[in-house]
């Protein structure tokens, strides 16, 4: 009898626990698995400028996503962070605007033509994640990341100034001019949750 009753508290406190874990920030789609930032086993400069990354901010039913070769990757204030960098021009910054989160998705290297296709096509035209074939699933915090992904960064928004056009060199402003885009906001995140595949 002593036996029966204990297996039954410990089954009982096993899906306790586990009900608690699902609260937290863990996609519910496995087979992600949460890492620390410092585990990130991706060379940063390989991730972001050859590989590109996927920079999504919303929540379901209202967000959208970019391709960026623009970021950086590493501590600030005591905290592990994620910079990247959007356009006031580009349809993602009124998202980048509006929600406190943000999330930095990086996909194999068979998925750069969609990556591709994600930086040519504008969320104000179409449905990027259906012209993409992605599909998207949602950390506990709300947050857009996508099943096709084998790295997905969590971050919540901690600091965002937009470049001032005075203080940039010559040739950066001359390039904003030429390029008619509009000045970029520097976005810094705290990394809240890494998951791998």
């Amino acid at each position: 009898m002593k036996k029966i009753i204990t297996l039954l508290l410990t089954a009982i406190m096993a899906v306790g626990c586990g009900n608690n874990a699902q609260k937290g920030a863990e996609p519910q789609d496995k087979p992600w698995q949460e890492i620390k930032p410092a585990e990130i086993e991706l060379n940063p400069l390989q991730m972001i400028d050859r590989d590109w990354l996927e920079l999504s901010a919303g929540k379901e039913g209202n967000m959208n996503l970019m391709t960026i070769s623009w970021g950086s990757i590493g501590e600030l204030w005591g905290k592990p962070v994620f910079i990247v960098y959007v356009s006031t021009s580009r349809y993602t910054y009124q998202f980048m605007e509006e929600n406190d989160y943000f999330t930095v998705t990086h996909f194999p290297a068979s998925m750069k033509d969609k990556l591709a296709y994600l930086g040519r096509v504008s969320g104000r035209d179409e449905d990027k994640v259906a012209g993409a074939g992605l599909t998207v699933e949602f950390t506990g915090l709300g947050n857009p990341i996508y099943a096709e992904a084998d790295l997905a960064i969590e971050c919540k928004k901690i600091y965002a100034k937009q470049f001032d056009a005075e203080l940039l060199p010559p040739e950066q402003r001359d390039w904003y001019e030429r390029s008619g885009t509009g000045i970029h906001t520097v976005y810094i995140g705290e990394i809240l949750h890494v998951w791998k595949k």
